[in-house]
């Protein structure tokens, strides 16, 4: 994705979407920040105190051709990111073929239409750099990433149990995959 696009949210507020590059480290570290302390958001693996991330390396990561990092954003305001990771591109065996793929959205603008229209930015993305089979993993509690990822055409092929602690209890990661169709 090399430009930027206009959304319109279920409630009819435009948001853009576009690549998150190095020069937008600054603009990630603060979301991130807002997203922990966002009381609507308790089942994601950001938590309150996480270090900072390294910029060198989140530059690289931005701006690493095997990677794509999506933001959403309500004027100057980053509200949700979704990324794809190729996973081993560099190996003869499985060469970039499955992606990693997560999101995360300010609690104040989900249900409305823009988890859906990053996954397709995704897929697309995905689809064009020879990515076959696309790959998540999402707590049990988190109902709504859930939700999403199935009706997305997400399959769960598996359950880590007992992966984290989230608020003293004990939470399992379901395993999520979608065969991307050419």
């Amino acid at each position: 994705m090399n430009r930027a696009i206009k959304f319109k949210l279920k409630n009819g507020k435009v948001v853009t979407i576009r690549r998150i590059r190095g020069t937008d480290y600054d603009a990630m570290m603060k979301f991130f920040d807002k997203f922990v302390r966002d009381p609507g958001v308790k089942y994601t693996s950001q938590y309150l105190g996480q270090p900072k991330k390294n910029k060198e390396s989140c530059i690289k990561m931005y701006d690493n051709p095997n990677n794509l990092f999506l933001g959403a954003w309500d004027g100057d305001n980053l509200i949700g990111e979704s990324t794809i990771t190729k996973l081993a591109p560099d190996n003869p065996k499985y060469r970039g073929l499955t992606g990693e793929t997560g999101s995360i959205i300010l609690n104040k603008y989900t249900s409305q239409g823009l988890g859906g229209k990053l996954k397709t930015i995704i897929e697309k993305w995905a689809r064009e750099n020879g990515v076959h089979k696309l790959y998540a993993e999402v707590y049990h509690k988190n109902i709504r990433s859930l939700s999403n990822l199935l009706k997305h055409g997400y399959t769960i092929v598996g359950i880590k149990h007992d992966a984290a602690i989230i608020d003293k209890e004990w939470m399992h990661e379901y395993i999520l995959e979608k065969i991307l169709e050419k």
